[in-house]
């Protein structure tokens, strides 16, 4: 994937997880048997950058598997990295990059403790705008939906799992583009979802899984590991785009697929969920309308 990310101007993704060499405060979970608590040698956040990674989204339900000396160690190896990161509401609720003198503005929301929520909408809004005015590009992550591969669909509602609120993605989506981000991109469902484009923005309602080699499902839908590349006009309007189609085998991260099993997975939610959008994606990725 080196090459489609170092290619692009700005790269993006989800960091699910801490990046600590230490035991930190271990989280405590309900039921140890479905418990995950995902820590990361600080030392991998160099790899981030050696893909060509520009900016994580520590907005999700992991940031806090090992508490503060996760979250500061976390911020302390990105920042050591060069690496640009948002998602908490303390300190990095967002952050500004700059190349061939415009400047790209991200943020990052999601349902956990301690990240801007992305149930408070006038929240939203308020940092989008706050963002808008000060780039010429917004990007905005967002963790949030039900969980699995029977939530591949977006309901168009509040989602609800593990007996906890998830957001309504969809007004989520549409708060942040009203409010002037030009992208939106999400990953908590852990599994693909629809695209959609709002008022000439694309929002790309789930990602799926990036680089989950281990002790997660990769069977079927589970394994999709696409890249999303997004070209955008010099108003943030949305240029075109192309889905690279990846697939995860256990203890081997993403590969190319060569049957675009991701894409077609992709092109099939869209037109159930968003028949009406004016997006059109192609047999071999390519985004346009």
């Amino acid at each position: 994937m080196k090459e489609i990310l170092r290619g692009a101007d700005f790269a993006a993704g989800n960091l699910e997880g801490t990046l600590l060499d230490e035991e930190g405060e271990l989280k405590e979970c309900n039921d140890p048997e479905l418990c995950y608590a995902f820590r990361i040698p600080t030392r991998y956040a160099g790899l981030l950058t050696d893909a060509g990674i520009d900016f994580v989204g520590i907005a999700n339900n992991h940031i806090n598997d090992f508490g503060a000396p996760g979250i500061e160690s976390t911020r302390r190896a990105l920042k050591e990295n060069g690496l640009l990161y948002a998602g908490l509401r303390d300190g990095c609720r967002t952050a500004i990059a700059e190349k061939d003198r415009r400047k790209v503005g991200f943020a990052a929301f999601g349902h956990s403790k301690g990240t801007p929520s992305i149930m408070n909408l006038e929240e939203v809004r308020s940092t989008v705008r706050k963002l808008a005015k000060e780039c010429d590009f917004v990007v905005v992550s967002f963790h949030g939906g039900a969980e699995g591969a029977q939530y591949t669909h977006v309901p168009h509602a509040m989602e609800i799992c593990f007996n906890e609120k998830r957001g309504n993605v969809e007004a989520f989506a549409h708060a942040a583009i009203d409010a002037g981000a030009d992208v939106v991109y999400g990953h908590g469902p852990h599994v693909t979802r629809a695209m959609e484009l709002y008022k000439g923005r694309l929002v790309i309602y789930s990602l799926g899984n990036f680089c989950t080699p281990f002790r997660v499902n990769l069977q079927g839908v589970n394994g999709h590991a696409p890249v999303v590349t997004v070209t955008l006009n010099p108003d943030g309007s949305f240029g075109g785009g192309r889905i690279y189609p990846f697939i995860q085998q256990f203890g081997k991260g993403p590969q190319p697929d060569a049957t675009g099993a991701v894409i077609k997975q992709i092109q099939t939610l869209t037109s159930a969920d968003f028949p009406s959008t004016p997006l059109k994606i192609a047999s071999d990725g390519r985004l346009s309308r």
